[in-house]
């Protein structure tokens, strides 16, 4: 009886230990799994944590509306040397000589409304493309007031914005005084934005990314129908006959500019 008993003591302390050790091993193997996930989890960060993704990022926080001035702040780009402004406008020039198309840079035209000044005329072989360049950085998003934009920055305080003229609107202008001269009805308007700034929904799908210029160019839109050859060199002609006769003018259009914002 003392050896059975002394079997059965010893098989019982076996049974005990082989349970302790499957405890343990499926302790381990659930650590191993948990640092595995941990180290996908940290790969995934450093590789797409740093991408940057304009069109999906979240716009900031609404600003109260205790904070929004009385009447829009509008750009005035005349005002002030805006060295980032001419070198999104550079890039732009740079893409259009790439392509060989004729180009205009900073034409002033004038129509039944006075000055304008547009940043690139470009003549398409269906038409002619009226660009407006913007190299803006921060955060673009529309506003509660039509035609007017909102450029956010991230700061210490919250964020701090400023609003501007929409540049869709603002190259309607341009759209309109380009048809009024030549009385051509193919005349596309196109909005490029040169700098790194992030865009909401709505602004995204109104404007063009400068990588993207070239191919959207390249594209006849859908609603335009084939221009007859002359009438596009005509059309052309008178542009860049206003382009010269204007070239002496900035100084009125900017006159008429400070009049208009004072």
């Amino acid at each position: 009886m003392n050896k059975l008993g002394a079997i059965i003591a010893v098989a019982v302390c076996v049974l005990v230990l082989l349970n302790i050790s499957t405890v343990f091993a499926f302790l381990f193997l659930l650590l191993k799994i948990a640092l595995v996930v941990g180290l996908l989890a940290l790969a995934g960060f450093l590789v797409f944590g740093f991408i940057e993704k304009p069109e999906t990022r979240l716009p900031p926080a609404p600003t109260p509306k205790g904070e929004a001035p009385t009447e829009p702040v509008f750009e005035k780009p005349y005002f002030d040397a805006h060295e980032k402004g001419r070198e999104g406008e550079e890039k732009v020039s740079a893409i259009l000589q790439h392509m060989g198309w004729p180009a205009l840079h900073n034409v002033i035209l004038e129509d039944d409304r006075g000055l304008t000044e547009i940043d690139h005329l470009v003549k398409a072989p269906w038409g002619i493309v009226v660009i407006e360049t913007k190299n803006y950085d921060g955060f673009i998003s529309g506003s509660s007031t039509p035609g007017v934009w909102k450029q956010s920055f991230p700061n210490s305080s919250g964020v701090s914005y400023r609003l501007f003229m929409d540049p869709v609107h603002q190259n309607y202008r341009h759209v309109c005084a380009v048809k009024y001269l030549t009385e051509m009805e193919n005349v596309q308007s196109v909005v490029v934005f040169a700098g790194r700034a992030y865009a909401s929904p709505f602004v995204h799908h109104q404007v063009v990314r400068l990588k993207n210029l070239e191919r959207v160019l390249r594209k006849r839109p859908e609603s335009f129908a084939y221009v007859d050859k002359r009438e596009l060199e005509k059309a052309w002609y008178i542009l860049q006959q206003a382009y010269i006769a204007n070239a002496g003018r900035a100084r009125e259009h900017i006159d008429e500019l400070r009049q208009r914002f004072s």
